[in-house]
């Protein structure tokens, strides 16, 4: 395939985002209270809308331990679909800085995304996207190889003032041996032995005052949860 039939848009996105742990029942009653103040995503169903995540890490584990020994600045590579029959997948890198964070994606094809899978990384050398050719070198440079597939439900709301969004994820589910991004039934297990939602505010510049009242009726715990270290738990536990 010649490369300019491969070249896709890219997305960079620089935003600030909190996370605060929440209850089911507070989760469907502050759910809808969002309704009221905010759109709803177009992609909102009754359970909201899947998200499959693939992430990569280096042979040496070094976005893992980066993130266990909480370095400020720090990186994730991963393949996201919303459904196993896309055809088009996005290669994000991910990073964080303190409560600030920088993603930039790319589209590459089904085809592709399987390969790099494989750890075929030439692949992104056919593309003409900035994101994929620098997602590329980090990939070579590196070796990185899949590590976990991370699966959740998640429900979104928009307010356009400060480009406000925030999302409500459950169900989160992962496998650390199994890497089936495109498979229709995945192997996966729940990430914790309780059911929660996680809540993410993500905004621009400044959180809105209403919005800040809003979540301070619900007694909202903040924390620092990330799925992928979550998800990392037979490594955590039986290889650190």
């Amino acid at each position: 395939m010649d490369s300019k039939e491969k070249e896709f848009d890219s997305l960079v996105v620089s935003r600030h985002e909190i996370k605060y742990f929440i209850n089911p029942i507070k989760c469907m009653q502050l759910s809808g209270a969002l309704k009221n103040v905010m759109l709803e995503d177009k992609h909102n169903g009754p359970d909201g809308y899947s998200i499959r995540s693939l992430y990569f890490d280096t042979y040496a584990e070094t976005d893992f331990y980066e993130k266990l020994a909480g370095i400020e600045n720090r990186k994730k590579i991963r393949l996201r679909v919303y459904s196993p029959d896309d055809k088009l997948v996005k290669l994000e890198i991910k990073r964080k800085f303190g409560d600030e964070q920088v993603k930039k994606s790319a589209f590459i094809s089904k085809e592709d995304a399987v390969r790099l899978i494989a750890c075929d990384y030439d692949v992104l050398r056919d593309y003409e996207d900035e994101t994929a050719r620098m997602i590329y070198e980090i990939m070579r440079v590196n070796h990185v190889r899949p590590v976990v597939l991370i699966e959740y439900q998640r429900k979104a709301f928009i307010h356009p003032t400060n480009n406000i969004r925030v999302t409500v994820d459950t169900n989160i589910r992962s496998n650390e041996t199994y890497f089936g991004l495109f498979d229709a039934l995945p192997a996966l297990c729940p990430t914790e032995e309780f059911i929660f939602a996680l809540l993410e505010v993500k905004y621009d510049s400044f959180i809105m005052h209403w919005l800040s009242e809003l979540l301070s009726q619900y007694d909202l715990t903040r924390g620092a949860y990330s799925k992928y270290f979550v998800s990392r738990g037979i490594f955590e536990r039986y290889l650190t």
